[in-house]
């Protein structure tokens, strides 16, 4: 089987480039997996509820990541995949630290953390979060604007990201300052994306949605965020959701625990089924706190968890295995026409890289159906090629490889994987 020639794959990456250079657009592979992004395809806000492409209502379900910059191991493709594959989540939240040694200190760092999720929540079609994770937003609001413009013009064209802008505002007033915050960053966000969903938090943590809904933001496909913990925050917010929906705005749980505001002590079983009632019956997105392996019960994970997913029963904690198993009742029934689809199509080569961003080794891992040679190369963002890390013939099989780059200095990259079946080119940032 012949490879593709040189001076077709020269003209490929030119044009990639030119692509990305003149348009900043990002390049992803294209599977011929039907996803759930297929499936639902752009979201949108229809009176208070969120709807799919046809105009149905549609509650995504999924998992949180921890604090970027304190538990940031998780932010990789294959911890993201177990995620959609295992647990069924339909979307992942990115919840990028913006104070205490987060964005506003480590702006590259974080920013690659989220870029990373968002990349594998793209490849593997699901949707994602990007959540600017802010107890003080409304005093960033300039470097929110910057964030949220750079994520516009890298993401907006993919149906797959929604933009949480403030997570959870103190008691603080919504008229004077979280609603001014917001609609500018809104408004900066509309400039560049017309059509993703901005989601917007309110005070008192994101729960005083009804005082939101009496003086909503200006524009299109706006949705407002409720955060609870079930055993701390009862029928009074509930009864603010439930006015916030008659009043006519949508809402997205976008952050909730089984557990104590705290993030610890018991789970409140009978509480958590209320508000899935709640949840369930006006069709609302959630999810769930957090992915991370620390000493807390809203914890999914118990301490020494895989970074990269594959985790036993026995590194699930008690909430986790709760939320594990009602994402699987749920999304479980989306998911299986789709897989049994998909066990029909023949997929062509594709590759993955992790971590990513990488500090020193980086590690491939690629399918082959077929024996063939594969290429495997290192591009700048000038598309200049800086480094060959394979030309090699393979017989057919799944293969993970990895590699030294301690020679190249930090800085974003893209890897061009080149098979008789495909190109693809993905990006890989170095981060020392």
């Amino acid at each position: 089987m012949k490879s593709v020639s040189t001076n077709k794959l020269s003209t490929i990456i030119i044009l990639l480039f030119s692509l990305i250079l003149l348009g900043n657009t990002k390049i992803h592979s294209s599977p011929n997996d039907i996803n759930i992004v297929d499936t639902y395809g752009q979201l949108s806000v229809s009176g208070n509820r969120i709807v799919n492409q046809h105009g149905d209502p549609v509650a995504l379900r999924g998992m949180s990541l921890y604090w970027s910059q304190w538990i940031g191991k998780y932010y990789n493709y294959d911890c993201i995949k177990w995620l959609r594959d295992d647990w069924k989540c339909t979307v992942v939240r990115a919840a990028m630290a913006v104070e205490s040694g987060g964005y506003l200190n480590n702006p590259a760092v974080e920013k690659a953390k989220i870029e990373a999720v968002a990349d594998a929540c793209i490849d593997l079609g699901i949707y994602v979060i990007i959540d600017w994770h802010d107890h003080n937003a409304h005093l960033h609001q300039a470097q929110a604007v910057s964030f949220f413009k750079q994520m516009a013009e890298e993401y907006g064209e993919y149906p797959n990201v929604l933009y949480e802008i403030y997570n959870e505002p103190l008691q603080i007033s919504w008229p004077n300052l979280v609603k001014p915050y917001s609609q500018a960053v809104t408004d900066s966000i509309r400039t560049i994306d017309p059509d993703n969903i901005v989601l917007v938090g309110s005070p008192t943590w994101s729960q005083d949605v009804d005082v939101a809904s009496l003086s909503p933001l200006t524009g299109s496909n706006i949705a407002y965020t409720l955060h609870f913990y079930a055993a701390t925050h009862k029928q009074s917010i509930r009864n603010k959701a439930l006015t916030a929906l008659n009043n006519g705005v949508a809402l997205f749980v976008s952050e909730f625990g089984t557990c104590e505001a705290s993030g610890s002590g018991a789970i409140n079983a009978t509480e958590l089924n209320l508000w899935y009632k709640l949840m369930d019956d006006n069709i609302i997105s959630w999810c769930n706190w957090s992915i991370a392996d620390i000493n807390e019960t809203s914890a999914a994970l118990l301490p020494g968890a895989s970074a990269t997913g594959n985790w036993p029963t026995n590194k699930i904690s008690q909430s986790g295995t709760i939320i594990r198993s009602r994402l699987n009742s749920l999304n479980g029934p989306i998911f299986s026409p789709i897989e049994d689809q998909n066990q029909a199509v023949l997929r062509p080569s594709s590759i993955h890289q992790f971590p990513n961003p990488v500090q020193s080794t980086a590690q491939f891992q690629f399918q082959l159906l077929t024996p063939q040679i594969v290429r495997l190369e290192i591009y700048n963002l000038l598309g200049q090629k800086v480094t060959t890390l394979l030309n090699s013939p393979f017989q057919l099989g799944t293969y993970t490889l990895a590699f030294d780059l301690n020679n190249l200095p930090s800085g974003t990259y893209f890897y061009c994987f080149q098979t008789a079946e495909s190109v693809e080119m993905k990006r890989l940032q170095i981060v020392r």
